[in-house]
């Protein structure tokens, strides 16, 4: 199976329209799509589709209109492949789309944060004359860069390297009079400046202010550890405990995005492609100006879905090769001995389960789709009643479970679905054999 990070886009990437492709074509879109304007108590389907621009460009709307259609994009390419990725990344606002699509964030909870993180950077970086913004730098290299602007007075206070986009590209934020002293500097070195339309100084210490306000609203929500690894902004390594993920938050807000570096960690892991969730290809380029000879794809694009199709054959066919989890439980139903001859107890946590289960498959097979994954969980859940009827041992139940993951390839997808002590179990199992591997090697040596 191919190694894949899934990028999330951040603010800049909006347009009107942005979305309406899926809200048309899947319902579980058209579902999300109506449950975030609840959620915010704003009409999110206006204001993506046919809103003006004005109003879609004001940070507190960007903000969680693009982490919707964002995780739109990535659930649908999910649902429709059943490929997981290996990484998830986001560039600024994209994080926390990053950490919604890994779980480590309700839906609901992200399209709050993002909506509050987006009013509080709406009101901070102005003070009355102050003029304040971000200019792109592009056409030279990120060490020449720092050198110049670390030369130029007011560096690090008045603005900043907000963000390391590319090995040739990096975004000024701050004062705008000061950062265009630094501009006709970085000009004569070579380098091309371009004024960004956004409405603060971002990723600067001007944005002090907004983390403050931030942190209020990020306290109070749910953070769980994520599923799938999230690279951090700040540091350009995963996101660890639920504490240290809401500190990097909060730092973010000041600090520069290091995506060069980000990418950098993805192509030390072995990625082999790169797909971009949300609006436009932005990130899709700055993958290809930071990993030469990449697999990128935007699945916002019309143009690169025949791209994808071809990238994913392989994995597809061999995924829909594989036997249904829901075949395998029923197989391992059947061949699990039983210890239990209590007949009304036999009836009601074995046959019926075993009923439901076949009544499941048949009506998968009948509509020709793939199991969900609401489904599978079921089927494990039915199986474990099973289990727990014929009285199934411990390490019996965890060689079955083991066996049903690996066959099915569906182990990242349900291994927090088993019980815990079935967890526990097959954690001293892996223990234990790193530990026999470990004495075979030294033995071997000697």
């Amino acid at each position: 199976m191919k190694r894949i990070a899934v990028l999330f886009s951040g603010q800049g990437s909006q347009y009107v329209g942005m979305g309406k492709r899926l809200y048309e074509r899947d319902a579980a879109s058209r579902a999300m799509f109506d449950a975030a304007s609840s959620v915010l108590d704003i009409d999110l389907k206006h204001l993506c589709f046919d809103g003006n621009p004005e109003e879609l460009n004001q940070t507190e709307n960007t903000q969680p209109a693009l982490l919707l259609c964002a995780v739109l994009d990535y659930r649908h390419f999910h649902a429709r492949t059943g490929i997981a990725p290996k990484f998830f990344a986001g560039h600024s606002l994209g994080e926390l789309s990053a950490l919604v699509a890994a779980q480590a964030l309700s839906l609901e909870d992200g399209l709050r944060l993002a909506r509050a993180r987006g009013l509080a950077m709406s009101r901070s970086g102005t003070s009355e004359g102050l003029k304040t913004g971000m200019h792109a730098v592009t056409k030279i290299e990120r060490r020449l860069v720092e050198e110049i602007c670390q030369s130029i007075p007011g560096f690090k206070q008045q603005f900043v390297i907000a963000n390391f986009n590319a090995p040739n590209q990096c975004v000024l934020s701050g004062s705008i009079a000061v950062m265009e002293k630094a501009g006709e500097q970085l000009k004569k070195a070579g380098g091309n400046i371009i004024p960004l339309k956004v409405s603060g100084p971002f990723h600067s210490p001007y944005m002090a202010q907004a983390a403050q306000e931030f942190a209020d609203v990020l306290h109070s929500v749910k953070m769980q550890a994520p599923k799938i690894p999230v690279i951090a902004n700040v540091n350009a390594q995963a996101h660890g405990e639920p504490a240290q993920i809401v500190q990097s938050l909060l730092q973010q807000i000041t600090s520069p995005v290091m995506w060069n570096d980000s990418m950098q960690l993805l192509r030390s892991e072995g990625i082999d492609v790169y797909l971009e969730a949300g609006p436009r290809a932005v990130l899709k380029k700055l993958v290809l100006s930071n990993v030469a000879g990449a697999q990128a794809f935007a699945l916002d694009e019309e143009d690169d879905q025949p791209g994808i199709e071809k990238a994913f054959a392989f994995d597809l066919r061999q995924m829909r090769e594989r036997p249904s989890l829901i075949g395998k439980c029923m197989a391992v139903a059947v061949a699990t001995k039983n210890s239990n001859w209590d007949d009304s107890a036999y009836q009601q946590g074995v046959v019926e389960p075993y009923r439901t289960l076949q009544t499941m498959q048949e009506k998968i097979e009948r509509e020709g789709v793939e199991a969900s994954l609401a489904d599978m969980q079921q089927a494990l859940d039915l199986l474990n009643r099973i289990f727990d009827t014929k009285g199934t041992g411990v390490e019996e139940r965890a060689w079955r479970w083991n066996q049903i993951l690996q066959t099915s390839g569906m182990q990242q997808h349900l291994q927090d679905h088993l019980p815990g002590y079935i967890v526990a179990h097959l954690a001293s199992q892996t223990r234990q054999g790193n530990a026999d591997n470990l004495n075979t090697v030294g033995s071997g040596a000697n």
